[in-house]
Protein backbone atom coordinates (compact mmCIF):
# COMPACT_ATOMS: atom_id res chain seq x y z
CA UNK A 1 0.00 0.00 0.00
CA UNK A 2 1.59 3.33 -0.68
CA UNK A 3 1.53 6.20 1.53
CA UNK A 4 -1.28 8.12 -0.55
CA UNK A 5 -3.70 5.23 0.36
CA UNK A 6 -2.59 4.71 3.84
CA UNK A 7 -2.91 8.51 4.25
CA UNK A 8 -6.37 8.16 2.93
CA UNK A 9 -7.10 5.40 4.99
CA UNK A 10 -6.23 7.12 8.00
CA UNK A 11 -8.68 10.04 7.46
CA UNK A 12 -11.32 7.52 6.79
CA UNK A 13 -10.82 5.79 10.12
CA UNK A 14 -10.45 9.37 11.58
CA UNK A 15 -13.48 10.46 10.14
CA UNK A 16 -15.37 7.17 11.57
CA UNK A 17 -13.81 7.57 15.04
CA UNK A 18 -15.39 11.31 15.10
CA UNK A 19 -18.90 9.97 13.77
CA UNK A 20 -18.76 7.69 16.59
CA UNK A 21 -17.73 9.88 19.59
CA UNK A 22 -20.51 12.31 18.34
CA UNK A 23 -22.73 9.33 18.47
CA UNK A 24 -21.60 8.76 22.37
CA UNK A 25 -21.90 12.64 23.26
CA UNK A 26 -25.50 12.45 21.98
CA UNK A 27 -26.78 9.19 23.68
CA UNK A 28 -27.74 9.29 27.26
CA UNK A 29 -26.68 7.00 29.97
CA UNK A 30 -28.97 6.14 32.69
CA UNK A 31 -28.72 4.34 35.84
CA UNK A 32 -31.59 3.56 38.35
CA UNK A 33 -30.35 2.53 41.93
CA UNK A 34 -33.01 1.69 44.80
CA UNK A 35 -35.20 4.92 44.05
CA UNK A 36 -32.44 7.03 42.15
CA UNK A 37 -32.18 7.37 38.40
CA UNK A 38 -29.39 9.38 37.38
CA UNK A 39 -29.13 10.43 33.41
CA UNK A 40 -25.27 11.31 31.89
CA UNK A 41 -25.16 12.93 28.42
CA UNK A 42 -21.91 11.04 26.15
CA UNK A 43 -19.99 14.62 26.95
CA UNK A 44 -20.42 13.45 30.72
CA UNK A 45 -23.11 15.95 32.05
CA UNK A 46 -25.56 15.33 34.08
CA UNK A 47 -28.81 16.14 32.46
CA UNK A 48 -31.39 14.57 35.18
CA UNK A 49 -31.73 13.06 39.09
CA UNK A 50 -34.92 11.79 40.06
CA UNK A 51 -35.27 10.35 43.36
CA UNK A 52 -37.93 8.60 44.76
CA UNK A 53 -39.90 10.53 47.56
CA UNK A 54 -39.72 7.29 50.33
CA UNK A 55 -36.03 8.23 50.23
CA UNK A 56 -36.13 11.67 51.74
CA UNK A 57 -35.52 12.05 55.08
CA UNK A 58 -34.20 15.40 56.11
CA UNK A 59 -32.93 13.57 59.36
CA UNK A 60 -30.79 10.97 57.30
CA UNK A 61 -29.11 12.15 54.06
CA UNK A 62 -26.15 9.74 54.12
CA UNK A 63 -27.63 6.83 52.41
CA UNK A 64 -29.01 9.43 49.77
CA UNK A 65 -25.83 10.81 49.09
CA UNK A 66 -24.26 7.96 48.90
CA UNK A 67 -26.54 6.24 46.17
CA UNK A 68 -26.41 9.23 44.41
CA UNK A 69 -22.19 8.95 44.22
CA UNK A 70 -23.15 5.09 43.00
CA UNK A 71 -25.28 5.88 40.14
CA UNK A 72 -22.98 9.35 39.21
CA UNK A 73 -20.49 6.91 39.07
CA UNK A 74 -22.13 3.67 37.42
CA UNK A 75 -23.11 5.64 34.73
CA UNK A 76 -19.57 7.68 34.14
CA UNK A 77 -18.16 4.36 34.06
CA UNK A 78 -20.58 3.61 30.79
CA UNK A 79 -19.93 6.81 29.01
CA UNK A 80 -15.67 5.76 29.94
CA UNK A 81 -16.44 1.72 28.84
CA UNK A 82 -18.28 3.16 25.20
CA UNK A 83 -15.42 5.52 24.50
CA UNK A 84 -13.37 2.49 25.08
CA UNK A 85 -14.80 0.25 22.62
CA UNK A 86 -14.80 3.13 19.74
CA UNK A 87 -11.08 3.76 20.25
CA UNK A 88 -10.25 0.08 20.84
CA UNK A 89 -12.04 -0.96 17.21
CA UNK A 90 -10.81 2.14 15.85
CA UNK A 91 -7.48 1.52 15.99
CA UNK A 92 -7.20 -1.54 14.47
CA UNK A 93 -5.41 -0.57 10.84
CA UNK A 94 -5.75 -3.28 8.21
CA UNK A 95 -2.41 -2.28 5.93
Amino acid sequence: MNPNEMMKMAKKMQAELEKKEDEIRAKSFTVEKQGITITFNGSRQMTSIKIDDALVDPDDTEILETMIIICSNEALEQIDQAYDEINNNGSKLNF
